[in-house]
């Protein structure tokens, strides 16, 4: 390749700088474009370069150093210490300590489900679960980092130099902290995808459980309205005076044990579901929903995923009203009423309290221009508090 041709090309990378060290001859190396170089270069090039053009490397290596150093003065003159700031950061965005971790972790999770899909390993939930707990801890470093390298993007973006002499340096940055931006997205994506295949799974085991212990649940609830209904019907009327004799005292304190028997029956029948659960189970839908990437590609799995959860939501919401219920009509159940009906609307308020928690996260990593996302959570909040409401007037 003829000198002239090295100023036609943008940029000469370091994998083609060692390439041309190896195989110009000196004279050759001296008329390389210094403007053209790599910002750093490393020492050991020069070793690598055949004894006779040693020389040549060298002082083409220092000629380049002082170049960049006097582009470096001349730019930060001309953009500011934020500017060189982001320059500098764009040398490593992407690569650091913490995306590399969670990458190597999405790669694992999803080989490992592609094993188990090709029947070359077990769905071991409990392991899947304990893998997306590490990688839920490393998500909102990773989202910090991305919306950190967008704004440093966007700040190139808008403190371009009019200095055609300057500009190269400052386009090639902005240019790597958006591919940074976009690999990283990508990866969530990916790691949104796996997440939301596993909890769907998880979800659907739990409603099938809660399914199974409906039927069972409708039995003791109907004993227990029969003694209620025997109870009241001793406790007044006809049964008033006769409540003084001790035959009918013991027979109504027999009564009241074997509601109290009931009620423990009917404990053993809840599925319990936490709000660790929920939360969980929101993220990998919410997370889902509001990445581009992922929503496109899980429509299908989304709808289920969201029908499952308004399903588990009613029935956490079902469970806590009918522990009030139960109170409410069984009053000598040692628990005071006041801890219990506050559950009537308890999942209606954790609902609120979890997307308030959400868009104060949403603020650190989704940027002051995404507001497209932002109205999606506000949609999705109104979705499953409709759901909620509906499911409780059925």
């Amino acid at each position: 390749m003829s000198t002239h041709k090295f100023r036609e090309i943008p940029h000469i990378s370091l994998d083609l700088l060692r390439k041309l060290v190896s195989e110009l001859p000196g004279d050759e190396i001296k008329r390389l474009p210094v403007e053209k170089l790599p910002e750093c270069i490393p020492e050991d090039i020069v070793e690598e370069a055949p004894y006779y053009s040693r020389a040549a490397v060298e002082n083409l290596i220092m000629a380049a150093n002082a170049y960049h150093l006097s582009m470096r003065m001349r730019l930060q003159r001309a953009v500011g210490d934020e500017v060189i700031a982001a320059i500098d950061h764009a040398h490593h965005a992407g690569a650091s300590a913490t995306v590399r971790v969670f990458r190597s972790k999405v790669l694992e999770l999803i080989a490992a489900r592609q094993h188990a899909a090709r029947g070359e390993g077990k769905t071991d939930m409990a392991q899947y679960a304990a893998h997306i707990k590490r990688l839920n801890d490393l998500l909102i470093d990773v989202r910090t980092e991305q919306a950190n390298t967008l704004r440093m993007q966007r700040l190139l973006e808008a403190n371009m130099p009019a200095d055609p002499a300057l500009r190269p340096t400052v386009a090639r940055a902005e240019a790597q902290l958006g591919r940074a931006v976009t690999e990283v997205e990508q990866l969530l994506g990916q790691f949104f995808t796996a997440r939301l295949q596993l909890v769907r799974q998880e979800m659907s085991r739990k409603r099938m459980q809660v399914e199974a212990m409906v039927e069972k649940r409708e039995t003791l609830r109907l004993q227990l309205q029969m003694l209620n209904k025997e109870l009241g019907e001793m406790s007044g009327g006809l049964f008033s005076r006769a409540l003084r004799s001790r035959q009918n005292k013991a027979q109504k304190e027999q009564i009241q044990a074997q509601i109290v028997r009931l009620v423990t029956d009917l404990k053993t029948t809840e599925v319990a579901i936490s709000e660790t659960d929920l939360t969980r189970w929101l993220d990998a839908v919410v997370d889902a929903s509001l990445h581009r990437q992922a929503r496109e590609f899980l429509r299908e799995l989304l709808v289920k995923s969201r029908t499952l959860l308004y399903s588990l939501l009613n029935h956490y919401c079902i469970a806590q009203e009918d522990a009030a219920r139960q109170i409410a009509s069984n009053p000598f159940i040692q628990v005071e009423p006041k801890d219990a009906i506050r559950y009537m609307l308890k999942s209606e308020e954790f609902i609120l309290k979890y997307f308030a928690r959400k868009r104060e996260q949403a603020c650190a990593w989704l940027s002051n221009v995404a507001q497209v996302r932002m109205d999606d959570l506000d949609s999705l909040e109104r979705d499953l508090i409709h759901e909620l409401r509906r499911s409780l007037k059925r």
